[in-house]
């Protein structure tokens, strides 16, 4: 009877050890991948984000700016369609930063942005494009991010009156959006443009004068034809 129970006993000990043995390793198993679930990401993070808008990840600037609009709410019937078109422009710049930026020089997260040609001139995504292959003159550049900013400034000032923004706030979000929009502009100066200069090395279609062998030898000729 007392050998019974003793096996008994240690056969409950044994139990309740490989339960929370088990407990244990699906829990340490279950952690191990901390990879976002979604498509392969490189190093810069997902290209999507995790923000309330497209990208808007990559600023902080955006995020203020959103926390002080989602105090408040429209008073005119534009004031819905100016804050998306807005929030279009704040997603674009983020995106073309988050591209620019990333290690794998790839168009990831521009790519399905859509064009607005009220204050688009041309597909984000292509302008990435042209900015990898060092094909975006300084005057497209200036255009493109012009643009941005102006439309930008002009929905902000509609959205200020809109959302009775104190003249404090009505400061602090242009601030903030000029902030970002300066931010992502220096940023493109320094990865689009083309150099300045042609690389010493030249390209194989340059052409480039020779000298037949056969006059290798000759001195300089000093007449007059």
């Amino acid at each position: 009877m007392t050998t019974l129970t003793s096996s008994t006993f240690f056969m409950v000990i044994a139990g309740i050890v490989a339960v929370a043995a088990g407990f244990i390793a699906y829990t340490l198993l279950s952690k191990r991948n901390t990879v976002p679930s979604g498509s392969k990401e490189g190093f810069q993070g997902p290209a999507r984000g995790v923000a309330t808008i497209a990208c808007g990840q990559e600023s902080s600037h955006v995020t203020d700016i959103l926390e002080i609009f989602a105090r408040k709410s429209s008073s005119t019937g534009e004031g819905d369609a100016d804050m998306k078109e807005f929030k279009e422009i704040m997603s674009k710049l983020c995106c073309m930063k988050h591209d620019l930026m990333s290690a794998s020089q790839r168009v990831d997260s521009t790519l399905y942005i859509p064009y607005n040609n009220t204050h688009d001139r041309e597909n984000p995504a292509d302008t990435v494009g042209r900015c990898f292959t060092k094909s975006l003159p300084i005057r497209d550049l200036d255009i493109i991010f012009g643009t941005w900013k102006e439309r930008g400034l002009f929905l902000l000032s509609r959205l200020c009156t809109s959302f009775h923004l104190s003249s404090r706030e009505t400061e602090k979000t242009s601030r903030h959006f000029v902030s970002l929009w300066s931010d992502v502009f220096d940023i493109a100066k320094t990865t689009c443009l083309p150099p300045s200069t042609a690389p010493a090395y030249g390209s194989p279609r340059d052409p480039i004068g020779t000298t037949p062998e056969k006059v290798k030898g000759l001195g300089p000729y000093n007449g007059y034809y």
